[in-house]
C-alpha cells in the first residue's frame, strides 16, 4: 500500500516536472530575440517615435497667447448657452401683479418657502389666482433674502413682504 502512494507520488511528480519544462520552453520561444531589432521597445522603432514628437514640439509656439475677457464683447458665463440671448423684440406691455397678501418668507434654508395667501409655496410651484377661466397662474421663480421673484404673463416681479 505504501509503494502504491509513493509510486503515485512520483508519478504526481513527473507529470508536475514535465508541465513545468513545457511551460518554461513555450516562454523562451515566445520573448526569444529573432533579430538585433527585435526588442520589446526596439531602438528603429523608438527613434521614429522620438523623431515624430519632435515634430510636433516644433510647431508648438514659444509664448503663449494672451487670452483676456471683455464683459461688453462676450456673453454671460453664467447663463446658458441654451438660453435665448436677448435679440428677440421685446413688446412693452403693462402688466400688473394680481391682488396677493404676501404674509411672510423662509430663504436661508434648503427649502426656500413664502406664505403667500395663508399657504405655503416653494420655488418653483404655481399660484392659481381667481377660478374658471379667469384664473391666472403665478410662478415663483426663485426666493432669496431680497424677496420672492414671481413670474407673470412672461414679466418678472420681485415681491418683498
Amino acid at each position: 500500500m505504501a509503494e502504491a502512494n509513493l509510486k503515485k507520488q512520483q508519478m504526481e511528480y513527473i507529470g508536475i516536472g514535465l508541465l513545468v519544462l513545457v511551460a518554461f520552453f513555450i516562454g523562451v520561444a515566445r520573448f526569444k530575440k529573432k533579430d538585433k531589432d527585435d526588442e520589446v521597445f526596439s531602438r528603429k522603432e523608438f527613434n521614429k517615435k522620438l523623431t515624430e514628437v519632435e515634430i510636433m514640439e516644433k510647431k508648438v509656439p514659444k509664448e503663449e497667447v494672451k487670452v483676456a475677457y471683455t464683459v461688453l464683447s462676450d456673453r454671460d458665463p453664467f447663463r446658458s448657452p441654451l438660453e435665448k440671448e436677448g435679440n428677440e423684440e421685446t413688446v412693452d406691455i403693462d402688466v400688473t401683479l394680481p391682488s396677493m397678501t404676501f404674509q411672510g418668507m423662509v430663504w436661508s434654508s434648503r427649502r426656500p418657502q413664502a406664505i403667500i395667501d395663508d399657504k405655503v409655496y416653494e420655488i418653483g410651484d404655481v399660484i392659481i389666482i381667481g377660478s374658471g377661466e379667469t384664473a391666472d397662474e403665478v410662478k415663483i421663480k426663485d426666493i432669496d433674502k431680497k424677496g420672492i421673484h414671481l413670474k407673470y404673463k412672461g414679466v418678472e416681479f420681485l415681491k418683498s413682504p
